[in-house]
């Protein structure tokens, strides 16, 4: 299942995305964030770099690059039960948190939170302030659900 549009039109977008941004508009710049685009659950670099081999980029580039589009929210990083590091785009420029099936792997952003008020309490307990928060959700997708999984 697709997350977006794909093709010249997604190309495009990335391309004022990137432009916006202050980006230089490269090629594997556009292709990272195509794979990531047209991909309905969490990828690691070297999936990524699979999946686009007409461009020539190492690891490093890869990573870099992953960064930047994290620094301006495009994607996440997701820590896998096997603790391999994944990332997914993101489409919310409002917080949001990623439900992932623990059966076929797929991933959607669910846009909101509802833990400030618990998130405040644990502050108070503990003497910290809070500043942010990663929450990882699991469970069953509605195709796994219907097939009995």
């Amino acid at each position: 299942m697709s997350r977006g549009g794909t093709g010249t039109k997604a190309c495009a977008g990335h391309a004022d995305g990137l432009r916006r941004a202050g980006f230089r508009v490269t090629p594997q710049r556009q292709a990272i964030l195509k794979v990531l685009e047209e991909s309905d659950r969490p990828l690691n670099v070297e999936e990524i770099l699979s999946r686009m081999p007409e461009y020539r980029s190492g690891i490093p580039t890869v990573y870099r690059n992953l960064q930047q589009f994290a620094g301006q929210g495009w994607v996440e990083s997701i820590i896998g039960s096997d603790q391999v590091m994944r990332f997914v785009r993101c489409h919310s420029t409002r917080h949001h948190h990623h439900v992932q099936c623990e059966e076929c792997g797929r991933m959607v952003e669910v846009e909101g939170c509802g833990l400030a008020k618990a998130l405040e309490a644990l502050g108070s307990r503990s003497g910290f302030r809070i500043t942010r928060h990663q929450l990882q959700l699991f469970g069953l997708c509605p195709e796994c659900q219907r097939r009995g999984r």
